[in-house]
């Protein structure tokens, strides 16, 4: 009977948690009641951006479009901005400004009337194919691009009901990331086995990666009749993780950059090698002797190998989730060597007869 050696730990560990940063930028011609902005990020901690201070990084822009609300009855014309694009909103490193300034839009002062805000970042972003402003909210059309270092932190924000504030003039704008981030981590179960991994080494394959976004009710709809997309983890070469233990627990090695993520479309993942969704992951696995030399299990000293492996998940937006991948516990493709037992038969032989007188 044989067992296989390798296995993926598929449980996330799903880091969901999200801190409210609360920023009031400067006020932009306050005696004049021009509508200013400022921004906080409902976020967990991840790729590509951390806070509010970071999301004000000079040159950051957001797209808006307000309507506005006259005794409860919303008019369908924007107020500010277009149906099929917002107006932008551009920072210069401490606040947000309009980037054209025949863009700009003042507080109605009458009872009764308030704005409902819909804006969506970064602006100008090429992976959303169509958007749509309307009374309702915020509709987006958006694609994944193929590579990582193309994919960024699409982020949308409501802000609906809003009226002047007696003490400034700018509106908060509460983004939210509208993407899911996905990192890996490597390790394994047993002392004496360790694992390389090639640099870009893996891959996730058969993700839906394109699909609309309702910003009224914080939802996709992907299309599933869209060709399934794989993707590459950007990273360094890993050399030598091997079985850790941190305050009692086993610890694994990160693959690739925190600051860096596959950032993807909120789904739900079936395991499945062959026509569902996997992993290809290119390394080499070995023992060391005594004196160190490297025993090959799966690859060899110049060459990497593919291992393939189911992934699961349910992935909702704003979830940075990280899967350990741990080399070493139960199924895959090493052959553990194993044991059984037989015990030699005695022999029957006569001793003889000894005559006691």
């Amino acid at each position: 009977m044989k067992k296989n050696l390798l296995y993926m730990l598929t449980a996330a560990a799903m880091l969901a948690g999200c801190a409210k940063n609360d920023v009031v930028d400067s006020e932009i011609n306050k005696e004049g009641n021009l509508i200013g902005f400022s921004t906080y990020k409902n976020i967990s901690r991840g790729n590509p951006v951390d806070n509010n201070d970071e999301f004000l990084t000079d040159g950051n822009a957001f797209g808006v479009t307000a309507f506005i609300k006259i005794n409860a009855v919303l008019n369908e014309n924007p107020y500010m901005g277009k149906t099929n694009e917002g107006i932008k909103i551009v920072s210069d490193g401490t606040k947000w400004t309009y980037a054209q300034a025949n863009d700009q839009a003042y507080w109605p002062v009458n009872d009764g009337e308030s704005l409902d805000f819909y804006a969506y970042s970064p602006y100008g972003n090429e992976a959303i194919t169509a958007k749509t402003f309307a009374t309702t909210g915020l509709t987006l059309n958006y694609t994944v691009p193929a590579d990582e270092a193309q994919q960024v932190d699409l982020m949308y924000a409501v802000a609906t009901n809003q009226t002047k504030p007696t003490d400034k003039n700018s509106v908060t704008m509460p983004f939210k990331h509208a993407l899911t981030q996905v990192h890996f981590a490597i390790g394994t179960s047993a002392t004496n086995l360790f694992v390389d991994v090639e640099e870009n080494g893996i891959q996730i394959h058969n993700l839906k990666n394109t699909g609309t976004f309702a910003s009224s009710i914080e939802t996709w709809t992907l299309n599933s009749a869209a060709t399934p997309a794989s993707y590459t983890v950007t990273s360094t070469a890993i050399d030598g993780a091997g079985y850790q233990v941190k305050d009692g627990a086993q610890t694994f090695t990160q693959i690739g950059s925190a600051d860096k993520a596959l950032v993807l479309l909120p789904q739900t993942l079936t395991a499945n090698a062959e026509n569902g969704n996997y992993l290809t992951i290119s390394c080499k696995i070995y023992q060391k002797l005594a004196d160190g030399t490297k025993i090959y299990l799966h690859g060899s000293e110049e060459n990497y190998a593919p291992v393939k492996v189911g992934i699961s998940g349910n992935w909702a937006r704003n979830q940075k989730i990280t899967y350990n991948l741990n080399i070493g516990a139960t199924g895959g493709i090493l052959d553990p060597i194993e044991f059984e037992t037989n015990v030699e038969t005695w022999q029957p032989a006569e001793g003889g007869t000894i005559e006691v007188k």
